[in-house]
């Protein structure tokens, strides 16, 4: 497990995050899981499996988070598993996590039951080593993908099955094969944000807008009052789910000797930085546009105009708005606002 995964996981494994996450998708905001209901459970999993032979097969498992859900009579296991990648194979991965924890529950029961009890369950009990009327506790899985790009994998087993062309044929073989479904969550795609009541619901919306900076950096002010006092454990998640642990580090460590981590600072120096180095950018790749078009139009005329397109456009990218280019192009070539409406209104489209 990388140490971007281990810190997902210790920053979703809080009860109240579990719990709010469970709630805000399964019970689309209900609180039905309350936080002291919940008990972790280990994620380990260490299957032995015998044959017709005899022959003891080992199988090793590691679930992200697994908690247990008690409330009153009810018992769940409820699991999370933090992906930052899209698994094409997650799927069939989920389906074997799940059915080896009721493979595991079997082997438990059995080993916790008496020696008189076992040599009073009837035959096919005593083989299935499972009697008619036990039963076992549900499990239910949610995989939490907070990746920026889309997901484009299968999220049932159907989707990753090869069938028949006849299509005849293809609904009979369905009938007979049980699909398999995984609970995604697009963590960076969810809607109906006021659904959780945790701190989950300020970082989701984080994850909404940041492939902007400048809408990424907006949102955060609007909502300063958590982002500018983040804990360490929300710190270093925050830095996966933006994809910048190098560059958020160098921010942060300037401001060294407080207990919290002031994010809008940072992600405001960031921001700044990237623009500057993006217009630095523009500028050099528009002398190269210019010294091309110069051949035509003249050299400083084509270096200028090459500057200005390249500065615009990176701009642009870099999400910043157009009334913010037009200040910024006045400072830099030093021409009026006028001139600099023009240059933008060119290269904007």
């Amino acid at each position: 497990m990388g140490k971007g995964n281990a810190a997902v996981r210790e920053w979703m494994s809080n009860p109240v995050r579990f719990s709010d996450l469970y709630n805000g998708i399964v019970f689309r905001g209900k609180q039905v899981v309350l936080p002291e209901e919940l008990e972790s459970a280990e994620g380990e999993t260490d299957i032995l499996l015998e044959d017709k032979e005899q022959k003891v097969q080992e199988i090793h498992r590691y679930r992200d988070i697994v908690m247990r859900w008690k409330k009153g009579a009810l018992l769940v296991l409820l699991a999370c598993e933090n992906q930052e990648k899209v698994h094409y194979a997650m799927t069939v991965r989920n389906m074997l996590y799940d059915s080896l924890s009721y493979v595991g529950q079997i082997q438990q029961l059995w080993k916790e039951r008496e020696k008189e009890e076992k040599q009073k369950m009837t035959a096919p009990e005593f083989l299935s080593k499972w009697k008619k009327d036990d039963r076992l506790v549900p499990v239910i899985t949610l995989v939490f993908y907070y990746d920026t790009e889309q997901w484009d994998g299968s999220t049932d087993l159907y989707g990753m099955l090869q069938w028949g062309a006849g299509e005849a044929d293809r609904e009979l073989i369905k009938k007979y094969v049980p699909n398999y479904q995984i609970n995604l969550v697009d963590a960076g795609n969810l809607e109906h944000l006021e659904r959780f009541q945790s701190d989950l619901q300020e970082i989701l919306g984080m994850l909404k807008c940041r492939g902007n900076k400048k809408e990424l950096l907006d949102y955060m002010n609007k909502r300063e009052a958590y982002f500018r006092n983040v804990d360490e454990e929300t710190y270093q998640v925050m830095r996966e789910f933006l994809h910048s642990e190098k560059m958020l580090k160098e921010k942060v460590e300037r401001m060294e000797g407080k207990e919290t981590v002031d994010m809008c600072k940072a992600l405001e120096e960031l921001y700044n930085d990237g623009v500057e180095q993006g217009i630095e950018q523009g500028r050099k790749q528009g002398i190269e546009q210019g010294r091309k078009q110069g051949i035509e139009q003249g050299r400083k005329q084509g270096i200028e105009c090459g500057m200005f397109r390249g500065t615009i456009e990176i701009m642009k990218e870099f999400g910043v708005s157009k009334e913010e280019a037009i200040e910024r192009i006045m400072k830099k070539f030093e021409i009026t606002k006028e001139q600099a409406e023009k240059e933008v209104e060119k290269y904007w489209n």
